[in-house]
């Protein structure tokens, strides 16, 4: 019976190991912009110029970062009305106004002693006796902004969405790669298995007319990487380019057109 006991918490033991020995893989996205000779690579970000503004975008980020860099590049304040400004995942319109709202709360306490006289003869003395306390508190709510001004030549960064959570299975392709083989697809426009974007509403001026920004992009390719095999070390440059003599390890695939997802096996 000792036996059978034995061999039942070693089972157990067992599994918890196996549990908690998954290892890590990464599914790292290539994406594209819908239209390619609207954004072009510059500074280290996608990069969308029009006759008001700048839009920049970085995705490289786990489960890729949706937001964007807003550049006045006017003479006046341009007002991006959260409101009419979506991020948009294959096919459906999320708004960037969400009409929260915020409480911070102060609080103070004023203690109050009191003094008792005593007689003793002739003399008179006083003794602080305990006294009481008063406890006040103070609540302020502040609403989210659905206009948010940006002043002349000057940049806004705007963040509310991760583009996706979610690793995608592909056909035909391991999840589990081995360290020297990263494995994915291909895919084109037409039958990318995501698509996301920014649509973007400002005006230049409080009473401007209305003008729309919408960039498009959609997923190109997927790879599944080991979890080894996702880091590299390089050694350290100093602003002139010069090695600096230490090696750090760095992420791969980091461009600001990728991004990626973690996930356990």
């Amino acid at each position: 019976m000792k036996k059978i006991h034995t061999i039942a918490i070693l089972a157990v033991l067992l599994c918890t190991f196996a549990a908690c020995s998954k290892k890590t893989y990464y599914q790292v996205y290539q994406t594209k912009p819908v239209d390619e000779a609207a954004l072009v690579l510059a500074d280290g970000k996608l990069t969308h110029e029009t006759a008001n503004c700048i839009i920049r975008y970085n995705f490289f980020a786990e489960n890729g970062d949706a937001g964007f860099w807003f550049t006045n590049t006017t003479d006046s304040v341009i007002y991006v009305d959260l409101a009419e400004s979506f991020f948009l995942f294959n096919g459906n319109a999320n708004e960037y106004f969400q009409a929260r709202q915020w409480t911070t709360t102060k609080s103070s306490t004023i203690s109050i002693s009191r003094q008792e006289r005593k007689s003793k003869g002739k003399k008179k003395s006083y003794d602080n006796t305990e006294g009481s306390s008063q406890t006040s508190t103070n609540a302020s709510t502040f609403g989210e902004r659905r206009l948010i001004a940006i002043p002349p030549h000057a940049t806004k960064y705007f963040s509310e969405f991760q583009i996706t959570k979610n690793q995608i299975a592909l056909c035909g392709v391991k999840d589990t790669p081995k360290k020297s083989k990263p494995e994915g697809s291909s895919f084109t426009i037409e039958n990318s298995p995501m698509s996301f974007g920014n649509f973007i509403t400002y005006s230049v001026g409080c009473k401007g007319k209305k003008m729309h920004v919408q960039d498009n992009f959609y997923v190109s390719e997927i790879i599944n990487v080991n979890g080894e095999a996702m880091f590299e070390s390089v050694r350290e440059k100093d602003a002139c380019g010069r090695d600096k003599g230490d090696r750090v390890d760095r992420i791969r695939y980091s461009t600001p057109d990728r991004f990626y997802v973690v996930y356990k096996r």
